[in-house]
């Protein structure tokens, strides 16, 4: 759904809004432009401005987009329906801003002697996979998923690491504040993360978003799937593999 939109062109509550429909289209259908402004946390003059980024007239006109593509799928759709998402996704990755962006961040690998990835929790796990994948590819890779570490010494050169900070919502206090130290350090980093308008984008060199609706099972347990997440790392890991090889 809405897979020729640059989801760059949108703002943070425009996204918002986007994760909401793609994520409940079929009750979408059945909601007035206050009731939908009230489920995705929004103004309605925010959902005005999301139609005209869709060139659409008006919200009418968007509900008919939303069941035009509802019937030509014939398909039905259940409270949360992951493909839906992860179809957006991949659709979006085969776009050359995409590609740029993970060939980036492959030479900021081939620069480094040193790639440290970075998460807490579910985020954690993902950065030993990580680590592991790319050191599979032939990189000196490890991971952190400890932020509770002691504070870096001030003299410590990590001028030729480069740390890959994984986080879904780029807004975990001890994620940022030890990347503003390996930033102080001298190191690169990478940040993937779920919102491209999040305060750990602000300390990245560079970012990779990935625009899925966010879940949460309460008690601050995040359920949003890290599907696009595994792809990105098994692909840069892939290219960097690639790379290596050329020049060999």
């Amino acid at each position: 759904m809405f897979h020729n939109m640059d989801l760059k062109s949108l703002s943070e509550l425009e996204l918002d809004v986007y994760n909401y429909i793609i994520s409940h289209p079929k009750q979408v259908q059945q909601l007035t432009i206050r009731q939908l402004a009230s489920e995705a946390h929004v103004s309605t003059t925010t959902i005005s401005r999301f139609c005209q980024k869709m060139n659409l007239s008006g919200f009418s006109e968007l509900k008919y987009v939303i069941r035009d593509e509802l019937h030509a799928e014939q398909h039905v759709y259940p409270s949360y329906d992951i493909s839906t998402p992860l179809t957006d996704f991949f659709t979006k990755v085969s776009r050359d801003e995409f590609d740029q962006k993970i060939d980036q961040c492959v030479k900021m690998i081939q620069q480094a002697k040193l790639v440290v990835f970075v998460g807490i929790g579910s985020s954690g796990s993902l950065g030993d996979y990580g680590a592991r994948f790319l050191a599979n590819a032939g990189a000196f890779a490890l991971s952190i998923k400890d932020p509770f570490q002691p504070s870096l010494r001030n003299d410590t050169d990590l001028s030729e690491t480069l740390f890959i900070v994984l986080s879904v919502s780029g807004m975990t206090k001890e994620i940022i504040i030890r990347s503003g130290e390996y930033k102080q350090n001298g190191a690169k980093i990478v940040a993937i993360t779920n919102h491209e308008h999040s305060p750990i984008t602000t300390l990245a060199d560079l970012t990779i978003s990935y625009y899925m609706p966010e879940r949460n099972a309460g008690d601050h347990v995040n359920m949003t799937t890290q599907v696009p997440v595994v792809y990105l790392l098994e692909t840069i890991a892939n290219r960097f593999a690639e790379s290596r090889s050329a020049f060999q």
